[in-house]
């Protein structure tokens, strides 16, 4: 027969329950979206983040980290090619390369995303923008060329970020704000190009007209032109059938048939020509 302390049966669970808690006070969940930072307190940073899910970190200290897709909006002063000074709202979307979360979070301690963002991102972007709009006239900036202008923002902004382990994934930008004689000058400019526009369109249009109305004179000329020669053509070569069956016999018949009705008659050529003088043979 077996006899069980009291005091051993509740220490049981106790010590079970106390090990259940320990062991997730040595857990550390890292959230979807998330790379672990973990710290160990004789070590310092970890050289490799953690990723999503549950892990076993001991009495190391984890600070998530964010690698989803963010989106970033900034008002961006800058200076075009002509001297003309505009804002700009600036949208572009990164994320953080999860193979350099750890240098980035040494390089920028303790400093969150958004910090990174108004800070750092911000003076890149910053930097960026003047160096390429120096290259651009204001009307480049708000007119066709804004696209091309955007993209060479965007691949200046990403060399510049990818290193440090930024990846941006896309800029734009919307209409560029500018005082109001700068404003009025431009959308001068804009008719002009719009009144050269219909000139031009114009013109071609007259152009083309003249071109059809000329083309179908010419038309109609050639038209009469081959029909008078197939008229001649055609006389000509009655002519030649006409005169190719006309033989020795055909005009003797022919005589023969005129001094029969007329008299004495003379076939030349296949003309009869009649002598008046005489008649029914005399």
């Amino acid at each position: 027969m077996f006899y069980i302390n009291k005091g051993v049966v509740i220490g049981v669970p106790v010590v079970l329950l106390g090990l259940t808690i320990g062991g997730f006070r040595f857990m550390e969940k890292v959230d979807n979206g998330n790379v672990g930072i973990e710290y160990s307190m004789n070590g310092g940073v970890r050289d490799k983040a953690l990723g999503q899910g549950v892990h076993w970190v001991g009495l190391d200290k984890v600070t998530q980290y964010p690698i989803r897709t963010q989106t970033v909006h900034q008002n961006v002063g800058l200076a075009t090619k002509d001297g003309k000074k505009t804002t700009v709202k600036v949208t572009y979307t990164y994320h953080v390369d999860s193979s350099k979360a750890v240098s980035l979070y040494k390089k920028f301690g303790s400093a969150n995303i958004e910090t990174i963002e108004k800070g750092w991102l911000a003076q890149k972007l910053q930097k960026s923008g003047r160096e390429t709009l120096s290259s651009y006239t204001l009307l480049d900036v708000m007119g066709s060329g804004s696209a091309k202008v955007q993209g060479a923002i965007l691949q200046d902004f990403q060399k510049s970020v990818e290193e440090q382990g930024f990846i941006i994934e896309d800029l734009s930008f919307g209409v560029p704000t500018v005082d109001e004689q700068t404003q009025k000058s431009i959308d001068d400019l804009i008719k002009a190009g719009q009144d050269n526009k219909r000139a031009e369109i114009e013109a071609k249009s007259k152009k083309i007209a003249a071109e059809g109305e000329a083309q179908a004179q010419i038309a109609k000329a050639e038209g009469e032109a081959k029909a008078k020669r197939v008229a001649a053509d055609a006389e000509a070569y009655a002519n030649e059938q006409i005169n190719k069956s006309i033989t020795d016999k055909t005009v003797d018949y022919m005589n023969a048939q005129a001094h029969q009705q007329h008299g004495f008659v003379t076939v030349q050529g296949g003309s009869v020509i009649t002598d008046t003088r005489g008649g029914n043979g005399q």
